[in-house]
């Protein structure tokens, strides 16, 4: 959970402070909360009977007039931590090869 992720203060560690976030639906952008203007998110958070504030600075994906909080976007299932494969693998093929295969002769130009 995004809550729960926070930078690391050892300057050894191996791992990331901060993992990746990746987007899993497309038309949704990545963008931030400017200003004094009040700006809701369109979801509620759980045990919550209002929608809450954006607050300045902080990082937000809208689509439309639709803003979420990345909290929010992530219960929504938006966001993953899983990259996204480059390629769809190749179902296998069983295919017989017959034992002896006849030669056949190349013939150039």
């Amino acid at each position: 959970m995004i809550d729960s992720i926070r930078p690391s203060t050892d300057p050894e560690s191996p791992e990331p402070g901060l993992p990746r976030i990746f987007l899993r639906e497309p038309g949704w952008q990545i963008g931030m909360k400017v200003g004094s203007e009040k700006t809701f998110c369109y979801q509620m958070a759980p045990g919550e009977g209002f929608y809450h504030r954006l607050l300045d600075g902080e990082v937000l994906v809208h689509r439309g007039d639709e803003k979420l909080c990345l909290p929010c976007a992530e219960r929504r299932g938006l966001l993953t931590f899983i990259p996204p494969s480059l390629r769809d693998r190749a179902a296998g093929l069983d295919v017989e090869v017959p034992a002896e295969v006849e030669p056949y002769e190349v013939k150039g130009h």
